[in-house]
């Protein structure tokens, strides 16, 4: 994929750069003056005007926006890089796991805007393509169905997920009074995922080797603290009195926990204490 002059000339009208978080399609290396910057430009583009034409509908929903094709749908929140997508296909994973696509959906004069890597993860890998003039499309797949992008393999029982994944995953010590289901995952052979799920309440737990950030979640918080706890070094990011993400790491593996529901900083601070 290139990057050309007026294609960057739009991207700096959008305002929105962003860390790089992955090769998702959408984001371009910005250079000033011939010099790497080190920073990534997230194109974004209108949310309705794409995604009809392509057999999407979009509604208003509570805060958020609904995109919804018959078989498969997101729920955008505005403000919030943290984005899921959930099918009815048969034989598929109903909810993906939360993932970033580097920077949140906004509201400008009336219209929404999204990185145009939602469109990546909605039709499949590669459906958003840059030509050599520098235009960008974004082809609907020519089968009927919509199939949705899974990292994952699912397993029955956590003992199944350690297994394929090489190393234990110690859940905590309670679970949320709110749960009606417990699904466990492997990405790639490498990750360990635990998905709580109750109502439209999640809390997501993930473990895997090495020290990086893989909760995948990149929102910007109104707070970051660090919490010393039980020999492990939290960082903590949340909005008002409720803690989102928690990460960490400990004896060589790196550790998660991501929530919409409202958990205290001391509640999650209890909860990492019991995840080894």
């Amino acid at each position: 994929m290139k990057c050309f002059r007026s294609l960057l000339m739009a991207l700096a009208l959008t305002g929105i750069l962003c860390a790089s978080a992955g090769a998702y399609t959408g984001t371009f290396p910005v250079e000033a003056d011939g010099q790497s910057t080190g920073v990534q430009a997230c194109l974004m583009v209108p949310l309705r005007a794409v995604a009809e034409p392509l057999g999407f509908t979009v509604t208003w929903d509570d805060g958020g926006v609904l995109v919804d094709n018959g078989t498969l749908h997101t729920r955008v929140v505005i403000g919030q890089d943290r984005y899921t997508l959930t099918t009815s296909i048969d034989g598929l994973v109903g909810m993906s796991a939360p993932f970033s696509l580097g920077a949140p959906p906004y509201v400008a004069n009336g219209v929404t805007y999204v990185p145009v890597a939602l469109f990546d993860a909605l039709l499949g890998d590669g459906a958003v393509t840059v030509t050599d003039s520098g235009t960008v499309s974004i082809q609907a797949p020519s089968s009927s169905s919509t199939s949705l992008a899974n990292p994952f393999t699912e397993y029955d029982t956590l003992a199944q997920a350690e297994e394929a994944a090489g190393f234990s995953l110690q859940m905590p010590d309670r679970v949320p009074n709110w749960m009606d289901s417990m699904r466990f995952r492997v990405a790639d052979d490498t990750m360990i995922e635990v998905l709580i799920q109750g109502g439209d309440q999640e809390l997501c737990i993930r473990k895997a080797p090495g020290d990086s950030d893989i909760s995948g979640d990149f929102t910007v918080y109104e707070w970051t603290q660090t919490v010393d706890a039980d020999g492990i070094t939290l960082e903590l990011r949340g909005n008002g009195d409720y803690a989102r993400v928690a990460i960490w790491t400990r004896d060589g593996y790196t550790f998660s926990i991501t929530t919409n529901a409202d958990l205290t900083p001391e509640a999650m601070t209890a909860m990492a204490e019991s995840v080894a």
